[in-house]
Formats: C-alpha cells, sequence, structure tokens
C-alpha cells in the first residue's frame, strides 16, 4: 500500500492533469481522480455534486478495475483460461462479461472484413505485444511460423457460441480483446455515470481516448491528438456522449532491422505489422465502434481508408501517414485545430454529416 503522502501528491496530479486536458475550462470538477486498469491509468472527471461524484467514481472504478482482470490477454484470466482450452481443442466457458464481448465483437469483425478481430490472440503473442514494456526487443517470429499462422488464418468468426460455451474447430484461434476493451469499458463507465444522475464527465484512457457526458463545464470539451512524429499534432472537440479513440506507433512498437517502428497493430492478412499509417483518430457516439474502427482503420492504411470507414458506419475519423500526409472525413473538420499542417491526400472525405453512426453511409 502506497503511503498516504505518496497517495495524495498522485491525486493532485491527476487532477492538474484533467485540468490540462479540458483546456482551462471553467468549473471547477466535484471530483478528479485516477486509478489503474486495462495497463494503464484511467482519468475521471466529475462535475456536480460531490457526494454524487464520490458514489459513481468508486462503482466506476471498482467495474473497470474488474473488467480488467477479467479480459486480460496475458496475465492469468477468464480469457487465458478460455484460450488454453481452444488451443487443446476443448469447449470452454465465457463468463457473462466475456460473452458481452463477443457480442460486440462479432459484426465489428465482419464489417471490417477482419481487419478488426480479436481471434489473432496468438500472433499478437508471437510479435512479442503481450507486454507493458515497450519498445519490444525479443526476436520476431520467423517467417516459418507465420505462413504456418497464415495457413490456418484465425478469426473470431470461426468461434462457435452456445450460451457461455465457446469451441473452435482452428485451435490457433485465441481470443485478445484489446483492440475493443477500452471502448466496452468507456460504454460501461458512462452507464454507470447516468445511473448516478452525472451529467457533465470526461472519463480518459492513457494519453487521451476516451469519453464524455455533456457538453464540458464553461466550454466544449476537448482532447490533445498526439503526433506520431513528436509533440501535439491538435485538438478535437467532443459533444456529449461522444467518444474518440486513437491508435498509432506512438509507444507500443518494435524496432525494425532498418530503424523504423513496427507499430503493435498487426494485419491479420499478412501476419507482419499494418504499414503505410503512422496514427488514427475517430470520433463517434458507440465507444467500442470507436475503438474497434481505430485498430480497422489503421490495418486498412491509406489505400482502404474510406472504404473501411464507409462499412464500418464511421462519420469522424482521420488517418495520418508514416510520410506525414492525412486523410480526414468531412464532418471531423469543424471538430478539429491543428497546430501544423500535414500534406492532404486528397479533400475532405464525405462519410455524411455527423460523427455519430447512422444506418448506413
Amino acid at each position: 500500500m502506497r503511503p498516504a503522502a505518496s497517495t495524495s501528491r498522485r491525486l493532485i496530479a491527476a487532477a492538474a492533469l484533467l485540468a490540462a486536458l479540458a483546456g482551462c475550462r471553467s468549473g471547477t470538477p466535484a471530483l478528479a481522480e485516477e486509478f489503474e486498469a486495462f495497463d494503464g491509468h484511467i482519468r475521471v472527471e466529475i462535475h456536480g455534486d460531490p457526494a454524487t461524484a464520490r458514489a459513481a467514481f468508486d462503482e466506476l472504478a471498482a467495474a473497470l478495475r474488474h473488467d480488467s482482470a477479467e479480459w486480460h490477454a496475458w496475465q492469468p484470466s477468464p480469457v487465458t483460461a478460455i484460450n488454453a482450452a481452444l488451443a487443446a481443442g476443448e469447449t470452454a466457458q465465457a463468463t457473462p462479461s466475456v460473452a458481452a464481448l463477443l457480442q460486440r465483437a462479432k459484426p465489428l469483425v465482419e464489417a471490417s472484413e477482419g481487419l478488426f478481430d480479436p481471434g489473432v490472440g496468438g500472433l499478437i503473442a508471437a510479435w512479442g505485444f503481450h507486454t507493458t514494456t515497450f519498445p519490444v526487443v525479443s526476436p520476431p517470429p520467423t517467417r516459418r511460423w507465420i505462413d504456418r499462422w497464415l495457413a490456418q488464418r484465425p478469426s473470431l468468426a470461426q468461434l462457435q457460441v452456445e450460451g457461455f460455451a465457446l469451441r473452435s474447430d482452428n485451435p490457433q484461434l485465441q481470443l485478445d480483446f484489446g483492440a475493443m476493451a477500452e471502448g466496452m469499458a468507456a460504454e460501461r463507465a458512462v452507464a454507470i455515470l447516468r445511473r448516478h444522475g452525472v451529467a457533465e464527465a470526461r472519463v480518459a484512457f492513457g494519453s487521451g481516448d476516451g469519453i464524455v457526458l455533456g457538453h464540458g463545464p464553461g466550454r466544449p470539451w476537448t482532447v490533445a491528438l498526439r503526433d506520431p512524429f513528436g509533440g501535439t499534432l491538435g485538438e478535437a472537440m467532443l459533444e456529449d456522449g461522444e467518444a474518440i479513440f486513437s491508435t498509432g506507433n506512438f509507444s507500443k512498437f518494435r524496432p525494425s532491422a532498418s530503424g523504423t517502428r513496427w507499430p503493435h497493430i498487426l494485419d491479420p492478412r499478412t501476419g507482419h505489422p499494418a504499414r503505410g499509417a503512422a496514427a488514427v483518430v475517430v470520433i463517434d457516439n458507440d465507444p467500442v465502434r470507436a475503438d474497434a474502427a481505430a485498430t480497422a482503420l489503421y490495418v486498412a492504411g491509406p489505400s482502404g481508408f474510406e472504404a473501411t470507414a464507409r462499412a464500418m458506419r464511421v462519420g469522424c475519423a482521420l488517418l495520418l501517414t508514416d510520410e506525414n500526409e492525412i486523410l480526414v472525413t468531412a464532418a471531423l473538420v469543424p471538430r478539429l485545430r491543428l497546430q501544423r499542417d500535414p500534406v492532404p491526400l486528397g479533400p475532405p472525405i464525405d462519410l455524411g454529416p455527423s460523427c455519430s453512426a447512422v444506418a448506413s453511409r
């Protein structure tokens, strides 16, 4: 257990960071604290009644810590138990929360044509990305290993689900929900906040991903966008109930033989780290879609960006290439304030007027 003084300093630092992320908006939050889950820090800012804020935070933190432990892909968890059973050709049993993940994941796997796929956990492990220590320096998988994996091409689509019973004819199918877990956590966090009657709040994962409630105390919610080339790319404005998720080669990577960065986002079509993109940002009123789409769009790269965004019904997204070129959707443009000007790869892409998902685009 940390000493009380250390804990106090940490809470003060968390409050200061949240204030900075909020863009110096007016209005002091009733609560601003952080806790650890999903292999990182989660920061929560709640405005309104202090007693309500405390009750909501305590429930939210307990729920997300529980889910983080249940969904872990390499520390002992229900997911690792499922993976062991699948590798042995046995029937596995899902917990209710894992079953909920599977239910949300399957249509997103289909819409992305497998560019987002929680069934490729074995590939992620082989590349050394089941870790919190970066950059990864362990040897990469051999060409022979990758060829064998591609020949069996495991996918969540091969998982048979009957109630809570799970089985697959492909022993290479291994679950890893890392590309959607924070989106599911954001969805659950908002449900808890709303149940407590909270109207203004932000839940932030890591360096800015997360979700907001309300329209921002004093001015709209804004989130800083990391620049994969260093520093801050700019900021984006969020509206009530919207989530923002990003992915890129910011810090989770392994160095290639040529000195470039191999990102932790893998392309299931090649068995190698995805190429062409440096960062992707997605804003959506569905945090699970936003989280999953960020990965799918990164894997799709510049050539597949528009088609994948349309298929996943994403209205607000941008992709920055590793050559400092940018693709952006039209609905996102008025939400952005960039601090520098990447080279446009074309005019803004019209996927509809809103960041919110619609039935079809």
